[in-house]
């Protein structure tokens, strides 16, 4: 069960996706996941994309962190994560973890 989600798409073939994850006290904590259709990957759309909607999550009451999973095959991916002001906090074989917190 979701409590609260949020998904914004942009006309230029970006999109971006907040989703609330369970399991901490508090509840404080939002996943956010981002895609970029293959002809407009490369322009910034997904890092522009993912600090606008990282930027409204941090400013929602009770909201103090944004997490994001990568796979480690997936460089770009953490970049675009990395340019929105997000560090990585965790890893494992697969994946690498990210998170933005409030300042």
């Amino acid at each position: 069960m979701l409590r609260y989600s949020r998904w914004r798409g942009w006309p230029n073939g970006s999109a971006a996706d907040l989703r609330k994850t369970f399991g901490e006290p508090g509840f404080d904590r939002l996943e956010i996941g981002y895609g970029v259709v293959p002809s407009r990957q490369g322009r910034g759309y997904a890092s522009e994309a993912t600090a606008a909607l990282t930027s409204f999550a941090l400013s929602l009451d009770g909201v103090h962190t944004v997490h994001a999973n990568v796979e480690r095959a997936n460089p770009a991916s953490a970049r675009v994560l990395e340019k929105a002001g997000f560090t990585r906090y965790d890893s494992t074989d697969e994946l690498f973890s990210y998170q933005r917190t409030v300042s």
